[in-house]
C-alpha cells in the first residue's frame, strides 16, 4: 500500500493494488500545475484510493478534450491528483507522483505523454512515447 499526502500533512491518501500506469506528462497545463518541467502521474483506479482531509479542487479545460479537476491542499497548495470523466480517465485518479513522497521510487514511468512540450534540454526517457494523451499504455 502506497501512502502520500500533501506539504503540511491536512491532506493524506493511500492506495492499494498496482497503477494502471504511470507517465511524465509534458504539456504546458502540467507544467504550470507542479512548477517544474513535467509531471509525473501515477494513475490508479478511483476504488483504490482512499483520503483524509478534503482537499479544495480546481477544474480546467486541458486544452486537448478533457476537463480536468485537481485537488490540492488550500493550506500549502501542494497538488495532490487529477480527475476527469473523459473518455480513458473516468474512474481514475492521476495522483502527482511527488505527493508520495518515499514512495516515489516504486512507480517509474512507463511512458512520456505531449513529447512535443518536452523542453529541449531534457533528453527522452527509455520507455514508450507520445505525442498526445493516446497513449495506449
Amino acid at each position: 500500500m502506497a501512502k502520500g499526502g500533501c506539504f503540511c500533512g491536512k491532506v493524506t491518501f493511500e492506495f492499494s493494488g498496482e497503477p494502471v500506469k504511470t507517465v511524465l506528462c509534458h504539456c504546458l497545463n502540467c507544467k504550470r500545475i507542479t512548477g517544474s518541467a513535467y509531471s509525473t502521474n501515477v494513475t490508479v483506479p478511483s476504488s483504490a484510493i482512499r483520503t483524509q482531509g478534503t482537499p479544495k479542487q480546481f477544474t480546467f479545460d486541458s486544452g486537448q478534450g478533457p476537463i480536468f479537476r485537481i485537488s490540492f491542499c488550500d493550506t500549502c497548495s501542494s497538488a495532490l491528483w487529477k480527475e476527469s470523466d473523459a473518455e480513458g480517465f473516468k474512474g481514475l485518479h492521476l495522483i502527482q507522483s511527488g505527493a508520495l513522497g518515499p514512495d516515489f521510487d516504486n512507480y517509474p514511468p512507463n511512458g512520456e505523454i505531449f513529447t512535443p512540450f518536452r523542453s529541449k534540454w531534457l533528453s527522452p526517457l527509455e520507455v514508450q512515447q507520445f505525442e498526445g494523451t493516446d497513449s495506449g499504455l
